[in-house]
């Protein structure tokens, strides 16, 4: 069987209440998932990545009721982030809120990425410079239309119409970016690293 090269993971949170530094609620939050999320191994191997979104309803009180909603096409993705939720449903604080309302439903995005392929680079400038014809944008509506809910997939989407000079598409998307990133309660980001790649300190 082919060996297959070890992989270190960082988690980092960007995102609404994911940075708050008044609030020791969304701190303590992603201190949990940072503590239980896993990048599977299955899918490392697949050199695969992807967004998986959570659509949660919160009770008057602020705590999670029924099941999630997922978003999302990868299902050992969607697996992990399930059973990582469960965890984190189970020591759940209403101030993982961060002061938003209670009774109302929010999201939580969790972006998969590897530091070698299968991710969406940040760079639309030269994001979509390589050698291999690929239609960046069929891939982008694809992305979208498995996950309509993540905010990062239509801030891509907005700056690739920017870069080829469709500038309403490029608005329209940026805007809904901007709505969708406001409803989340954080955005949580799991990079695998190769064996030759040190873990980036944070």
């Amino acid at each position: 069987m082919k060996k297959l090269t070890s992989l270190f993971l960082i988690l980092f949170f960007v995102g609404v209440g994911a940075m708050a530094q008044n609030s020791s609620g969304p701190a303590a939050m992603n201190q949990m998932l940072s503590k239980n999320v896993k990048y599977p191994a299955e899918v490392r191997a697949e050199n695969k990545s992807g967004f998986v979104t959570l659509s949660i309803s919160m009770d008057d009180s602020g705590y999670p009721m029924g099941k999630p909603t997922v978003y999302s096409s990868h299902e050992k993705l969607s697996e992990e982030i399930l059973r990582t939720f469960a965890l984190l449903k189970e020591n759940w604080d209403p101030s993982f809120l961060d002061g938003k309302k209670t009774g109302e439903e929010y999201l939580m995005t969790f972006e998969f990425r590897l530091s070698q392929g299968g991710e969406f680079i940040k760079n639309p400038l030269t994001k979509y410079k390589t050698p291999e014809k690929v239609d960046h944008l069929a891939v982008l509506n694809k992305a979208i239309e498995e996950n309509p809910y993540s905010s990062k997939l239509y801030h891509e989407r907005g700056e690739y119409y920017q870069m080829i000079g469709e500038n309403w598409l490029s608005k329209l998307d940026f805007n809904q970016s901007t709505f969708l990133k406001n409803q989340e309660i954080t955005h949580v980001v799991i990079v695998g690293y190769g064996a030759s790649n040190h873990p980036k300190s944070l």
